[in-house]
């Protein structure tokens, strides 16, 4: 484990201590709070690290966890196992750097790859030829909505999103210094090109929509095309 694994666990258990209220303020018990799960909601998972990223690397950064639509308090397959874990990284007084490199990474990487949007993230991965060990993840929003719904109105993004980038997105993308930014997502592109004009990541935006449509389809491949260029 070198310094900079050793710097990032520390950073990145220093991030959980932010509770979601200071993200969504007041609002947060009627409009963001998810009805099930309420205890998962209020975790936040840090960023994830591979084992072999460094300082130039590639990061993904979707909008925010999903989770937020669940139906009841069973957790799903992923979850199930994931979340004790964060529970346990966020309440820790030692051993913060082995636990996160032992314990957080693995798991997380299996859950990851449980989830459905890690197929919607393999085009990405085989583009930059990489895989979760040589990559960054974490969303702009790092706490799960109601219903999964993230900030669309003018008034929402412009109380949450600043939160999001000087709190949470900015301290990290600072500390990890990556040659490249997917924005997985399009709303995180709205919420880069409206709420942070002095972005100077080189950033690429990923189309998410389900729908396969012909025009999707070409805006992948452009972008395909163009991750492998700039990883190459």
């Amino acid at each position: 484990m070198n310094e900079f694994q050793i710097e990032a666990a520390n950073l990145f258990h220093q991030q959980v201590q932010q509770e979601r209220i200071e993200f969504f303020g007041d609002d947060d018990l009627v409009k963001w709070l998810p009805e099930f799960q309420r205890d998962d909601a209020r975790c936040m998972c840090p960023p994830f690290m591979g084992k072999n990223y460094k300082k130039g690397g590639l990061i993904i950064i979707p909008i925010n966890p999903g989770g937020g639509n669940e139906t009841s308090n069973i957790r799903n397959y992923g979850d199930s196992f994931l979340y004790p874990i964060l529970h346990e990284f966020k309440g820790l007084q030692s051993d913060v750097v082995d636990f996160y490199w032992e314990t957080f990474v693995p798991k997380f990487k299996d859950a990851k790859m449980s989830y459905p949007i890690y197929q919607k993230m393999l085009d990405i991965l085989n583009a930059s030829e990489t895989t979760l060990d040589d990559i960054c993840y974490f969303n702009f929003l790092p706490y799960r909505g109601k219903a999964n719904n993230y900030p669309k109105s003018k008034r929402d993004m412009s109380y949450i999103i600043p939160k999001c980038r000087e709190k949470f997105v900015k301290p990290v993308l600072d500390f990890l210094q990556p040659s490249l930014v997917v924005t997985f997502g399009k709303q995180v592109d709205i919420y880069i090109n409206e709420f942070w004009h002095d972005f100077h990541y080189e950033k690429v935006s990923w189309n998410r929509e389900r729908a396969p449509r012909p025009s999707v389809l070409q805006e992948r491949a452009e972008k395909f095309a163009k991750i492998r260029e700039m990883v190459a």
